[in-house]
């Protein structure tokens, strides 16, 4: 009984850093420049994917998922990213939404304070906020500051 308690252990504690690696090459990822982006229209179809877009955390997979941004390309109008909470308590508080303005300081985009229960819940702000045109990246972290997820939004003319 001993050796099989012991052995629980040590999984579930290779299996917690195995898991905060995964997260922390994700952050990593999150981190590069932004690089293509999800095409999508007024009504949040997608025209065309990026992969990188749009992921979630390994954290959150499975409790946490994230539409594609829309529309993309934004000649300005609001944007809206769509987030579905999947289990009851699967995020600490809210989510926040930021993205970096043309000076480079972390902008809060918008934010809901309260995401505990499971359903759909809509992120919305006005891309003039950043006072920047061009491929921007956008990110998504819980109350904590723990990223959840990201993707890019192109702002203005592609090209």
């Amino acid at each position: 009984m001993y050796r099989i308690s012991v052995a629980l252990i040590l999984l579930t504690l290779i299996t917690g850093c195995d898991s905060q690696e995964q997260q922390n090459d994700f952050a990593e990822d999150a981190g590069a420049p932004p690089s293509g982006f999800t095409s999508t229209n007024a009504l949040g179809e997608i025209i065309s994917r990026d992969d990188d877009d749009w992921r979630t955390a390994p954290i959150y997979f499975g409790k946490v998922r994230i539409d594609p941004a829309y529309p993309n390309p934004s000649s300005g109008e609001f944007v809206t990213v769509p987030v579905s909470i999947l289990e009851f308590n699967a995020l600490q508080g809210g989510l926040v939404l930021r993205a970096r303005d043309s000076a480079d300081r972390l902008r809060l985009l918008d934010e809901i304070n309260d995401a505990g229960s499971p359903g759909a819940y809509i992120l919305r702000f006005g891309p003039a906020i950043l006072g920047r045109t061009g491929l921007v990246r956008i990110f998504l972290f819980d109350r904590l500051g723990e990223l959840v997820s990201y993707g890019d939004l192109q702002i203005g003319q592609v090209g």
